[in-house]
């Protein structure tokens, strides 16, 4: 393009390098603007996706919350239905074991019916009081392993913790075996009389009286069978 000719070329000229120059601007302008929004954007992207993040994160913690207290729960649950498990159980053994102990107190003897439960768990009791063994009240004693009877010249002992060597040690001389009813015993000599001492259902039992009553003995301990 050449040289202008004349003043109206050089305006029209000018102006349209002016329109040139407002037309760069406008797209510099437009360009930031566009850049601007873009940058809004990215800002507001990434806001909500660090909120997005927290959300989630929120939600894992519920969610783990919810599983620690579902497993609690579980956990509870299992507990109680096993400790209902084991009341019934004790419920239904202590009626069973009534219902055995009111039937064995039918069959013992009055003077010995509080030991009825002790025969309801499996401890020998005698069955009948021999003539002659002495007074009609024994004193009777009771505890969680055992129970004793008492009479002046008899005294009879059952217990599940104490061995038979308690009884057997006492022997001044030897002992002998006998088969008294359904019960295997060893009758010896101690210093406070006659013993007969004997080992069954994992109890052991005894018997001490004056040798004057030992046919009284063997009876009661036949009777305990």
């Amino acid at each position: 393009m050449g040289p202008p000719n004349s003043l109206d070329d050089v305006r029209i000229e000018y102006v349209q390098h002016r329109r040139r120059q407002w037309r760069v601007v406008g797209i510099l302008v437009a360009f930031a603007a566009m850049l601007g929004v873009l940058a809004l954007f990215g800002v507001a992207y990434a806001q909500q996706s660090d909120r997005v993040d927290e959300l989630q994160a929120q939600n894992d913690n519920i969610v783990s919350d919810h599983h620690t207290i579902g497993d609690m729960f579980a956990q509870q649950s299992e507990r109680f239905a096993e400790q209902s498990r084991k009341l019934e159980a004790a419920i239904q053994s202590a009626y069973r074991q009534g219902f055995r102990a009111g039937q064995e107190a039918v069959r013992l003897p009055v003077e010995l019916r509080s030991l009825a439960r002790h025969a309801a768990a499996g401890l020998l009791v005698p069955r009948r009081i021999p003539e002659g063994i002495g007074e009609n009240r024994p004193r009777v004693t009771t505890d969680l392993d055992g129970y004793t009877i008492r009479w002046r010249r008899v005294a009879f002992f059952a217990s599940r913790t104490e061995p038979l060597s308690d009884w057997t040690r006492q022997a001044l001389g030897g002992s002998r075996r006998l088969q008294l009813g359904r019960n295997r015993v060893q009758r010896l000599t101690g210093p406070s009389g006659v013993i007969y001492a004997w080992r069954k259902g994992r109890a052991t039992y005894a018997v001490i009286a004056l040798p004057t009553n030992e046919a009284t003995v063997r009876a009661l301990i036949v009777s305990t069978s």
